[in-house]
């Protein structure tokens, strides 16, 4: 009877260490199929040393069979919960597997989708780098060469392409026209119609001289393409070295002119952003005499309307301010110092509208 004890005794005992071993090396292959390391070597650690405790006391039965087997009411209980435990810690690592099976599918899509997801962002990156490398090619590589003038500008976008615009025609030795232009918003639409209103100006300003004509020509063009709500603001410039004289017309946009005395004149507005009213005949055009020491500062409103981290924008007034503090600087000069001092207020480093501005002294 003794005997038979010991031996089912032995067997539960034998079949705990057996469990506890197949989760271990199941626990092991989980662990090297989906790599989660640690996790799975924490289990596995326990498991080992159960397996341990377990088979110690497997040998230790079968060479020193306990004489009261029969009559040991604690070691039945406890060698029947370890056989227990070893079955459902067997159980429990077996059937978790399906689950980490369907987080790895999981993950795997996630991985192919992430792929795609990134194939696609790096294509638009492509795309966007492109269409930023066209239009800058759009926009001038250098200013114009003329005699008395220091000419310099700046052109920042605030995205990869800019709803900017500027440009000089000249038109003889002694005549240049200014353009600087701001489609409202900023981004590839913008740009869009940006590089589509340059190709009306270069088409109109090769068959017209004048200011007024310009504009009025321009604006009746950019408003069969432009959408309900969209509009473009310019301001047209002509200097005439010959006259010595300035004639300006703005469309929804100004400029400025610091004289020698270091006073500043504003170029209002002389009608509404190009693409608003699309029969609208624009005034004869503003003049000005061409003095030298003047400075023109023509900036579209990403720089003026630029805000700090007080709440407040940058302004007219500080701009009129820097230029004449500065004056003795050169055109170029002039330019880099304003867009450090724009970004150095600014109160988020990436440009919140695209940035623009031509500065011209005359000597």
């Amino acid at each position: 009877m003794g005997n038979r004890h010991t031996m089912a005794f032995t067997i539960a005992l034998g079949l705990a260490a057996l469990f506890q071993f197949a989760a271990v090396v199941l626990a092991l292959r989980l662990n090297a199929i989906y790599h989660r390391r640690f996790a799975w070597l924490f289990i596995s650690g326990a498991g080992i040393l159960m397996a341990l405790w377990i088979g110690t006391s497997f040998i230790s039965t079968i060479r020193h069979p306990p004489e009261s087997i029969v009559w040991d009411l604690t070691l039945w209980i406890q060698t029947l919960a370890t056989l227990l435990t070893s079955i459902l810690f067997f159980a429990g690592i077996a059937t978790i597997e399906p689950l980490f099976k369907e987080n790895e599918a999981a993950r795997q899509l996630l991985a192919s989708e992430n792929a795609v997801l990134n194939r696609e962002v790096q294509h638009s990156r492509e795309e966007m780098q492109l269409a930023h490398r066209v239009q800058a090619n759009l926009l001038p590589r250098s200013a114009p060469n003329i005699e008395s003038l220091d000419i310099s500008f700046l052109s920042r976008p605030a995205e990869w392409t800019s709803g900017d615009y500027f440009d000089f025609v000249q038109i003889d030795d002694h005549s240049l026209l200014v353009t600087v232009a701001d489609v409202c918003g900023h981004g590839l639409g913008p740009a869009l119609l940006m590089t589509t209103s340059r190709s009306y100006f270069r088409g109109i300003a090769r068959t017209q001289e004048q200011v007024q004509p310009i504009l009025t020509t321009w604006n009746s063009e950019i408003s069969e393409d432009v959408e309900t709500g969209d509009f473009i603001t310019a301001l047209i410039v002509r200097i005439d070295l010959g006259k010595r004289q300035i004639e300006y017309l703005g469309a929804g946009q100004n400029g400025l002119i610091i004289q020698p005395d270091g006073t500043a004149v504003e170029l209002e507005r002389s009608g509404p952003p190009l693409g608003i009213i699309p029969d609208f005949a624009f005034p004869k055009p503003n003049d000005l005499p061409l003095k030298s020491g003047q400075i023109m500062v023509f900036c579209t409103d990403g720089i003026h309307e630029t805000v700090g981290r007080d709440g407040t924008q940058f302004g007219i007034q500080r701009i009129c301010d820097l230029i004449t503090r500065n004056a003795k600087l050169s055109a170029e000069q002039l330019v880099n110092l304003l867009d450090r001092e724009v970004s150095r207020f600014a109160a988020s480093p990436r440009p919140q509208d695209d940035l623009t501005a031509v500065i011209i002294k005359v000597a």
